[in-house]
């Protein structure tokens, strides 16, 4: 049994470049974000990474980096994954890194630990130049994220072993607006793998690079956990709760992200387009004002027939499918080539953009990704851009923007060329949008985010723009575009929106019950990114996480309370800057949800009032349900929620 005294930080002091590894006094701080939240409020302007006590461990899926500190995008604390990191990052043989300060010119945190010695240093960058292009040593030429990332590959790859390190690094969207991201590719093989993961949500790339002046962090090390080199005792938990080694019940626990094979599809894209049917959003959410039947039929004609169909024979058929660098039986990643599928940024940068075909959903979040930015925030301010563009609000002459404009209408059928095309036309328009925002004077009202430039629009155009941006808002004029789920959970005022921190399901709640069930998810949301836990693993961590980490590590804690009282620190820090709906379109939302609930012929009171309340008043009854789903995340929060049963999933194999 390992001693108690487990945790370990790397303070890294930007402004002096001095740093130090300390054993934290506090060793209650068992996660990432626990120690995160008190790392921020001893010092705000602090950002710190690490895992949780399992990253060395045999266990697939509880690798996964956690960043935390002041997201500029949501104007408040946040925190943000990237998948597989700490895979790597274990071996540095410390948990959490702090990083204070600010750099006076933009660097690299180099750290490595070799033969029980650590190397920790600070060295110059100049990302712009190495952004605008990278010619590798085969003679390929790189762009934005990728350039860095392959221009520091070469310059540090003499520094580590085989591939025990890893790299993490920023695009021009960190330099340019406040919705960058972390992107890291694994090392495998002695290349970069072509599977990349994002800590996207937040803009902490933004503030990684803007504040703290950091513009990648490359580690390594060859530091061995002692007490966690035996998977045994892991499969004992498995067996006693699932009748399954660890490996088996993983499989079945996370199947959907691997393979389904009622549906001969996989991963998140297939999974969720395939279920998506009439609650797909398209056309910069506009499909929610369509009669269920139509929306049902752009699914099966756009959807299932063509972009899903081209999925499923190009990525699952031919079993293209990897981990985020972590070795993991799921191999969540869905490929084809140099592109990743994933659901919400091929949404996002799919059909909320009238984008409905591989290639030119390949072509937009490719680039995308080469500047770095958060897929989802960018596909809804994008689509809100060509809308504008489409319905004559905003002139596309102001802005430089082609003059012709997106084909921006609700279609349910279309032969698979035109339908090729027109995605294509509107995947270069959606790149014109960006490129304008990025990169022109006429884009700089739009760097500051969706919410902030609606209001500027507004104001100089005299119109509404804003009634038709989709987002949550939260402080002055922070704000998400939130994940692309057609629930209101998805537009909950929790104080941290933008991740599944709050209740997704699709089933209809009462407000108050909602937000009393989000309070519920947020914590056993925080028992996989606390525990550095990947939530593709959820159905098994949400379990048994806990009896793992407090019996191998001998901790005497109440994880549920400990996670609870983690989320209520964090919601009294910040609840208060909520706030009520600002767009006309996200009050439709809500309605058009209530809507179908009631066509599918639901008995419920309360769904048949609510409807009733918004037919009369949409604006009023909004106002209320906000408020009642913001009283019942408040009293949950207040009163305490215990920990639910958990559901018994028995013999697996039956």
């Amino acid at each position: 049994m390992r001693n108690r005294s487990v945790l370990y930080e790397l303070t890294v002091d930007l402004s002096s470049g001095e740093w130090g590894i300390a054993c934290p006094t506090d060793q209650s701080l068992i996660g990432p974000v626990q120690y995160g939240w008190d790392r921020f409020q001893k010092d705000p302007e602090s950002m710190t990474f690490g895992g949780g006590l399992l990253a060395g461990s045999p266990l697939p899926g509880t690798r996964r980096m956690i960043f935390t500190g002041y997201s500029p995008q949501w104007q408040g604390f946040y925190v943000s994954a990237l998948g597989g990191a700490m895979y790597v990052f274990h071996r540095v043989g410390v948990n959490y890194v702090w990083l204070r300060g600010q750099s006076t010119q933009d660097v690299v945190l180099f750290i490595n630990h070799r033969n029980g010695e650590y190397t920790v240093r600070l060295d110059p960058v100049q990302p712009e130049t190495i952004w605008a292009g990278y010619t590798d040593q085969t003679g390929r030429g790189w762009e934005g994220f990728y350039a860095l990332q392959r221009y520091l590959f070469e310059k540090y790859q003499g520094d580590f072993d085989g591939d025990a390190w890893r790299i993490l690094t920023v695009g021009p969207g960190a330099r340019l607006t406040r919705e960058g991201a972390i992107g890291s590719n694994a090392i495998k093989k002695g290349d970069i793998s072509i599977v990349d993961d994002w800590a996207g949500r937040g803009g902490l790339g933004s503030r990684l690079l803007q504040h703290h002046h950091v513009a990648g962090i490359v580690f390594g090390g060859d530091w061995q956990d002692p007490a966690m080199k035996e998977g045994k005792e892991l499969d004992e938990y498995f067996l006693a709760h699932f009748g399954q080694r660890a490996i088996a019940a993983d499989m079945i626990l996370s199947q959907k992200y691997r393979y389904v094979p009622k549906f001969d599809t996989g991963g998140t894209f297939g999974v969720n387009m395939h279920e998506a049917e009439d609650r797909l959003f398209s056309y910069n959410y506009t499909s929610v004002y369509q009669p269920s039947q139509r929306r049902f039929e752009q699914h099966e004609k756009l959807i299932v027939e063509h972009y899903l169909k081209q999925f499923n024979q190009e990525t699952i058929a031919p079993r293209n499918f990897d981990h985020c660098g972590e070795p993991c039986a799921i191999v969540c990643k869905k490929y084809i080539g140099e592109y990743k599928k994933d659901y919400e940024p091929y949404q996002a940068l799919g059909p909320t953009c009238g984008i409905f075909d591989q290639r030119a959903a390949e072509y937009i979040n490719k680039w995308v990704d080469t500047m770095g930015l958060d897929s989802i925030q960018t596909g809804g301010t994008i689509a809100w851009v060509m809308e504008l563009v489409a319905e004559k609000l905003i002139p596309p002459q102001d802005f430089g923007l082609p003059a012709d404009g997106p084909r921006f209408g609700f279609i349910s059928d279309m032969q698979p060329e035109a339908l090729a095309e027109l995605s294509m036309h509107n995947a270069r328009y959606a790149e014109a949008v960006l490129r304008m925002i990025l990169f022109t004077p006429q884009g700089e009202p739009f760097r500051k985010g969706i919410r902030s430039a609606a209001k500027w629009l507004d104001q100089k155009y005299g119109i509404r723009s804003i009634d038709r941006a989709v987002y949550t808002a939260h402080g002055e004029d922070g704000c998400m575009v939130p994940n692309q789920y057609w629930v209101p959970g998805m537009f909950a005022p929790m104080p941290l929106m933008g991740k599944y921190f709050s209740y997704y399901g699709v089933d209809f709640m009462p407000p108050y019950a909602l937000g009393r069930k989000n309070v519920e998810r947020n914590v056993y949301e925080f028992y996989s990114e606390n525990s550095g836990s990947c939530r593709f693993h959820r159905r098994w961590v949400e379990d048994i996480v806990d009896d793992i980490t407090l019996s191998h590590f001998d901790l005497q804690l109440d994880f549920w309370r400990v996670n609870f009282e983690l989320a209520k620190s964090i919601h009294d820090f910040q609840s208060h800057q909520s706030h009520f709906w600002e767009s006309e379109r996200v009050v439709d939302l809500i309605h058009a949800y209530l809507e179908w609930w009631l066509e599918r012929g639901l008995k419920n009171a309360d769904l048949e009032q609510w409807v009733q309340r918004f037919r009369t008043d949409k604006w009023a009854a909004a106002r209320d349900y906000w408020e009642q789903m913001f009283q019942g995340m408040c009293d949950a929060f207040a009163e305490g929620v215990d920990e639910p049963q958990h559901q018994e999933h028995g013999m697996l194999q039956k």
